[in-house]
């Protein structure tokens, strides 16, 4: 039988003497807040050393200033109207313990100095945990070049071109380098550390401006080119005349092989092809109205990337035997001044850096494979001569050589500038070595207290040798390591095995 039931009907319902349980709804004031006052007093944290768990000591000035302001809400200065500005809202904040609440008040509770001290503790904690420090790789020039700034062998070099655009060195596979001191051509094996006298051209063909050593697995062939036009090819084992292509009388700019073809340029703009299983000339490119300057085959033979002394730098393609286009146009690429420097990616096909000279200053990085999309190059400023760039076989970086530098404002008519108004800058007669694709300067050296005119990479993919005319000195540095290899940094080793005696 139901409760209700026993009643007497005469009884009220009101007076039944058994309670009711009366659901109140709550209104919309009375919400639920985690950071309420009362919320606080049931929430009970047991004390601990924090520091001493952690073993971290921490200093009363590393302490960081904590705030109780909701993350949520934003913190209202004194003067902002607060929530409760009626008594029913003072009433009911009261009855449930708000009053003194941050949501109504907008103001920060006190803080205990054990408390920000466990809140600094917890802080440090975990930015140290998430704060890993990122590691240089043994194989950056960071890491080699950033790490020791000083040379490793040092040649003495009177007599060598003081022509901006000469390539007075080279460094064959075999480990061998050359050198041209006015008319004449020394090789020394950097392994025997044996110096030999090549040859010598007479006084009327002029000094030798470019010389350049064949890949493998003819090392040993060394092309030489003079100012009077004269292309000759020497055997360095044998000290012989190999070839003799003499018939052109168009000074002779840079020059590169690939395999047993011979590219040359010239002053007219024309860039001469030899073979050494032929006589005479084979082909010539045409293009250039001014002298080329830089000539460089890829590392497939397909491509060969010459430049001028107006900016222009053009892209051959050996197998449809005629230049890459844009279009109509013939031109991949324009400096504002001369181009000497030019290098191709050892490791991405079609990758190709090219610099200019005064008042250019610029170094350009293009993707010939992307020509069709005409996709712009990247472009690293320096307001500095750029004089050779080698990319790194090892890593995605690139070096460069620099000369003089300049501001913004200087104009051809007021170049060279005076040794006063020469401005100084981490480029100027610099080795510098830039990431790619970022292109950020990740280290720059200054080796020599004059402008680097020319440079050459070795056999290793890893050491750079440099030259400067004005101060009469070839260096050579470490910039790079090999991945796996355990060479220590130890400059006496390697100039006990470098080193001429």
């Amino acid at each position: 039988m139901r409760l209700l039931d026993q009643v007497p009907p005469s009884t009220p319902r009101q007076a039944c003497a058994v309670p009711l349980t009366v659901k109140r709804t709550p209104s919309r004031t009375t919400f639920s807040n985690t950071l309420s006052t009362r919320k606080r007093r049931r929430v009970s944290i047991p004390s601990f050393d924090l520091e001493a768990e952690l073993g971290i000591p921490v200093s009363t000035e590393l302490a960081v200033e904590e705030t109780d302001a909701d993350r949520f809400v934003a913190f209202r200065s004194p003067s902002s109207i607060p929530l409760h500005t009626t008594p029913r809202t003072n009433r009911i904040a009261k009855s449930f313990g708000l009053l003194d609440d941050r949501v109504l008040t907008y103001a920060e509770g006190p803080t205990s100095p054990s408390e920000t001290k466990l809140r600094s503790l917890l802080r440090r904690s975990v930015t140290e945990l998430f704060n890993i420090p990122r590691s240089t790789s043994s194989v950056s020039a960071k890491a080699n070049l950033g790490a020791r700034k000083q040379f490793v062998m040092a040649l003495d070099g009177p007599g060598i071109s003081r022509d901006p655009f000469a390539f007075s060195m080279t460094w064959s596979r075999a480990n061998c380098i050359g050198v041209a001191f006015r008319s004449d051509v020394y090789c020394q094996n950097l392994e025997t550390r044996e110096i030999v006298h090549l040859c010598r051209v007479l006084a009327d063909d002029g000094p030798v401006h470019s010389i350049d050593w064949r890949d493998q697995p003819q090392s040993h062939i060394l092309g030489l080119g003079t100012t009077s036009g004269k292309v000759r090819v020497w055997d360095a084992l044998s000290l012989s005349l190999v070839a003799d292509w003499s018939g052109d009388g168009s000074p002779v700019g840079g020059m590169h092989w690939n395999e047993s073809v011979l590219a040359v340029g010239r002053k007219d703009g024309r860039v001469s092809l030899y073979d050494l299983r032929t006589p005479e000339e084979i082909r010539e490119a045409k293009g250039h109205k001014r002298h080329v300057h830089g000539v460089k085959w890829s590392p497939d033979g397909k491509y060969l990337a010459t430049g001028d002394h107006s900016g222009n730098v053009h892209i051959w393609d050996q197998r449809a035997a005629n230049y890459l286009t844009i279009g109509d146009k013939k031109l991949l690429a324009k400096h504002n001044g001369p181009v000497k420097a030019i290098s191709w990616s050892p490791w991405q096909g079609g990758l190709v850096a090219t610099g200019g000279t005064f008042p250019d200053g610029a170094i350009q990085i293009f993707d010939v494979n992307k020509i069709s999309t005409v996709s712009p190059p990247l472009v690293i400023g320096t307001y500095t001569n750029v004089t050779s760039l080698h990319w790194s076989s090892h890593c995605k970086e690139l070096l460069s050589t620099h000369g003089s530098s300049w501001t913004k404002s200087q104009t051809l008519y007021d170049y060279p500038p005076s040794a006063k108004e020469t401005p100084t800058t981490p480029f100027t007669n610099s080795m510098t070595v830039h990431s790619y694709p970022s292109c950020e300067r990740i280290v720059s050296v200054v080796g020599h207290s004059a402008a680097i005119a020319h440079s050459c990479i070795g056999p290793d993919g890893c050491s750079i040798f440099t030259v400067s005319p004005a101060e009469e000195t070839i260096k050579m540095f470490r910039v790079w390591a090999a991945p796996g290899s355990q060479a220590k940094d130890d400059e006496q080793g390697l100039a006990r095995k470098n080193a001429i005696r």
